[in-house]
């Protein structure tokens, strides 16, 4: 055996030794029995490349030729950070010439290593090569920063420090300072968050270790600190801060080293499938499974974001101290005597003045929002330790109650002054019940943050509607808030919307609504003044559950709406408190979708609360016109074919849609083939005097027109019902049009047919047309193949006609329903429900479906209904995204709404009946 191979056989050997002693490692930490495992991790590192070393024989050639190579650590190794299994960064260091036989060490020292599937990475470079480097990209400065010698030759390892310390403190030091800003900055923009997320990223995010890491490196840049107690001993944290971090790291690397373990690769991201086990192993206990985890993921959150507010301050240090340079040793009143500003942060002047004027503990946030200036750290520090002085005197004092209005409505997306007061315990002593929602996560998949910062980001919402710079997006919400009176109300609503989700067992805007006057009523608040924000509070989810779960196009919705809310004043806060709400929750509460619904329902019961007469005339105008609008454009049609100009309009193959200014798209021309005859005026004018209210506020004249004409061409060729699918400009959802005989089941039938043909419905009118013939829109998703869609549309009408000549045709589908919902730990397990509403409307009643979405559950629950004798006249499909909302107004085949309590009852049972269950499965 040549002694190269032999040379690998021994470091085979090595690297065989180390990944035995890694999992022997790894179990004592999984039984509890490694409490320094990082550091444990790394020696085993650092005995391993020794020993390598040592034993090399490409070593001793490289010392022997006076080329002497240093092996160094970097990253998460340099910094003694080895979790489970975290990356092995190396650089293997020369002074001025990488020798010949770099190749064969690399193979010596990482072969074995790679064989042995441990990720490691490495860098070959001189000093001249490091130096240079460091000031072009950021992460090599970053690691330079981080370097850990390992073992070779020492004295080549402190000469590059040496020089690069150098160099960094001459004319580098700025300039880093602010590449550390900036990185920071495009990393929270690439990972959000982490102290307010669900799913947090324990790395990366905001409040993560890269959080940690950025103040290790300012501290490096400023004063060369070798070691994380140095934060402590050169002045950049105080003993508690640096005590509550060392607590915090342990804390968040002890959950990587768990996450890393159970997944059995490198995980940062803390998906909800895994965080019910790390609570577990953390030793997080209790019977209800969820408040375990939300007690888990609040005792992390509050980590970090202690984390992240160490970072904000230290980063304003870096942001300030070059602005500061001249001004250092000045120092400012302000408009509060007792609170100073030094080096351009907030300060107390001094300490022993707190205790005897303890309303400077809310006087500094007011200044702080006014000048938007920062608090300093031990400013932020004293605070906490008077906050005990805050009692009920206190919180009932005018001056105090007022001094918190000024910080609401200073705090701002960009000057956050109401999240540094939460951080610092202040505003759970003013305000004990927010207490019960600190840190709170809800696991539905709908909300995105914990309820303490979901309320806090409420009141930046409202704050950013206000000013000069608005952004033209909310333009219609400022002008809404420019016409607000009692705009303090509408803040302390904000914050205190959702306080009753401390109390799980109520519904949490009946309790909320209870705490909150209890708020209201101890703050001092005239009797008026505590109504309205209690009505803010009960009734903040009412406009956007009733924007997406009734048929607003029904006059009859705006007024039940005005009659419950009576006020335009109220509306109007109402209306911004949703709004905040909704984009304060996430994207998947805010949307296009839900915004122009919201908006639509606010302006039609302004209108109606305003005069409730001029709202009826103005809906009645809007009727007529839209009437004398379509007279106009079939006269136009005639006119045109008069001129012997044949118009097919969107009734024939292959229409040019875009010369009607509509906005739709033929789906390959596939549409049935209408005449296009022109119509007769005074028929046209009987027929536009009997389409219902409802109908002629929603479609436009084009799209009456069209209507109309589909409608004359299936009375006059005959059969059960034509439709015409057409396509969004710019959106993939189809528009299938249907107008048929008015027969019970037809929705049913058509839901199912779509099932069968893997179409997913999105939404859907149904109206009663002219006589018996109804007319059906719904928006679907296109087939998956789209080449042969309109072979799919082709047979789905074919089997649409088969299914209202035989109703077993659709029997099949009821095969395919799960009998079970599945779902994991992070997702809903609320159980399926159904609510029947006869208050909404004068016509029909109104049934609420709330469950899991499952293919065909629109075809199961329609389908239900019929064979109850019902007939579903309107359908709006929403989601909450935890559940399934579909709404469906429905009467009996004789027109009647559900008025006996008994078949009320009967129909739900029935609907739940032809449910899947749900269940609930932890991972």
């Amino acid at each position: 055996m040549s002694e190269s191979n032999m040379e690998l056989k021994v470091k085979s050997g090595l690297s065989a030794g180390l990944i035995n002693k890694k999992e022997a490692l790894v179990k004592r930490f999984v039984q509890g029995n490694a409490p320094d495992f990082l550091e444990s991790c790394t020696m085993l590192l650092d005995d391993y490349f020794q020993e390598v070393i040592a034993g090399s024989v490409a070593a001793r050639k490289m010392a022997f030729s006076r080329s002497p190579v240093t092996l160094v650590a970097l990253g998460g190794y340099g910094r003694g950070e080895q979790c489970v299994h975290s990356d092995v960064d190396l650089l293997i260091l020369f002074e001025k010439k990488v020798p010949a036989s770099t190749e064969e060490l690399v193979k010596e020292i990482l072969y074995p290593l790679w064989d042995a599937r441990l990720e490691t990475g490495y860098a070959v470079r001189t000093i001249k090569e490091c130096l240079s480097m460091a000031w072009e990209e950021f992460d090599i400065l970053t690691t330079m920063l981080d370097a850990r010698f390992i073992c070779g030759s020492s004295p080549v390892f402190f000469q590059l420090m040496e020089k690069f310390r150098n160099r960094l403190s001459r004319k580098y030091v700025q300039t880093s300072l602010n590449r550390l800003i900036e990185q920071s900055r495009k990393r929270y923009e690439d990972y959000g968050d982490s102290t307010y997320l669900l799913e947090p990223n324990l790395k990366s995010g905001h409040g993560g270790l890269r959080d940690y890491h950025t103040i290790l490196w300012y501290a490096r840049i400023i004063s060369d600190i070798k070691s994380r107690r140095d934060l402590e001993r050169y002045g950049f944290l105080s003993h508690d801060e640096f005590a509550t971090l060392e607590g915090s790291l342990g804390f968040i690397w002890h959950i990587r080293n768990i996450l890393h373990h159970i997944t059995g690769r490198k995980c940062d991201q803390l998906h909800f499938e895994h965080q019910n086990e790390v609570a577990h192993r953390l030793g997080f206990k209790g019977r209800d499974t969820h408040r375990v985890v939300e007690e888990f993921m609040g005792d992390l959150h509050s980590r970090m974001d202690f984390i992240k507010q160490i970072n904000i301050m230290l980063t304003e240090d870096i942001q300030l101290s070059k602005k500061a340079r001249f001004f250092t040793s000045l120092q400012k009143p302000t408009q509060y005597e007792g609170i100073v500003i030094r080096e351009r942060r907030l300060d107390f002047e001094s300490m022993e003045r707190v205790p005897g004027e303890p309303e400077l503990l809310l006087k500094i946030f007011v200044e702080s929002g006014r000048l938007q200036k920062p608090i300093s750290i031990e400013a932020r520090r004293i605070v906490g330790e008077f906050a005990y002085l805050v009692d009920d005197t206190f919180r009932k004092n005018p001056s105090n109650v007022e001094a918190f209005e000024k910080i609401l409505s200073t705090s701002l997306w960009e000057f956050n002054v109401l999240n540094v007061m939460l951080s610092t315990g202040l505003l759970v002593r003013f305000i004990p019940e927010f207490g019960a929602i600190l840190n709170k996560i809800q696991y539905n998949q709908y909300h995105l943050f914990p309820v303490d910062k979901h309320s806090i980001r409420c009141v930046q919402v409202i704050n950013s509607f206000k000013g000069k710079k608005i952004d033209p997006a909310h333009e219609f919400y400022a002008t809404v808030y420019r016409e607000i009176k009692g705009r303090k109300l509408l803040l302390m609503a904000a914050l205190l919307h959702d306080i009753g989700k401390g109390d799980p067992e109520r519904e949490h805007s009946l309790r909320g609504a209870e705490i909150t006057r209890k708020i209201m009523t101890r703050s001092g608040y005239g009797r008026a003044e505590v109504e309205e924000t209690v009505s803010l509070v009960r009734l903040h989810l009412f406009l956007i559950k009733t924007a997406t779960r009734r048929d607003i196009s029904d006059e009859e919705t705006a007024i039940f709406c005005a009659g419950k809310i009576q006020k335009i004043g109220l509306l109007r806060k109402l209306y911004l408190l949703t709004v905040a709400d909704s984009m304060a929750t996430g994207p998947k509460a805010w949307n296009d979708w839900s915004q122009a619904l919201l908006r639509e329902l606010f302006l039609k019961t302004a209108e109606i609360i305003k005069n409730r007469d001029v709202a009826t005339l103005k809906t009645s105008r809007i009727i007529e016109k839209k009437r004398e609008d379509v007279m106009l454009l079939a006269d136009s049609l005639m006119e045109k074919q008069l001129m012997g100009k044949k118009n097919r309009g969107i009734w024939g193959k292959g229409a040019d849609r875009d010369a009607q200014d509509h906005n739709h798209g033929h789906i390959n021309g596939y549409t049935h083939d209408l005449d296009g005859a022109v119509w007769n005026r005074e028929s046209l004018l009987k027929i536009l005097d009997s389409l219902n209210h409802r109908y002629l506020l929603y479609a436009s004249p084009q799209e009456i027109m069209e209507h109309l004409e589909l409608y004359r061409n299936l009375k006059e060729k005959g059969g059960d019902f034509l439709w015409i699918v057409t396509s969004e400009k710019g959106s993939d959802i189809r528009t299938v049009t249907i107008c048929g005989i008015d027969r019970p089941g037809f929705y049913s039938k058509i839901a199912g047919v779509f099932f069968l043909n893997g179409l997913n419905i999105l939404g859907s009118q149904a109206y009663s047309l002219i006589d018996n013939w109804a007319l059906d829109i719904f928006k679907v998703m296109p087939p998956k193949d789209r080449l042969f869609e309109n072979e799919k549309w082709e047979k789905a009408e074919r089997q649409l006609h088969q299914a209202i000549k035989d109703d077993s045709f659709l029997d099949r589908l009821k095969d395919r329903v799960p009998a079970v919902i599945t779902t994991v730990f992070g997702q809903s397990d609320m159980p399926n429900r159904v609510q029947i509403d006869n208050e909404a409307s004068s016509f029909f009643t109104v049934v609420e479906v709330f469950t899991h979405d499952f293919p065909g559950l629109l075809f199961v629950i329609t389908d239900n209904l019929y064979r109850l004798g019902l007939d579903v006249r309107v359908a709006m499909v929403s989601t909450k995204i935890d559940q399934v909302v579909d709404v469906f107004y429905v009467r009996y085949a004789d027109n009647g709404k559900i008025d006996d309590p008994e078949d009320g009852i009967r129909i739900r049972d029935s609907i739940l009946d032809a449910l899947p269950s749900v269940k609930n499965v932890l991972k």
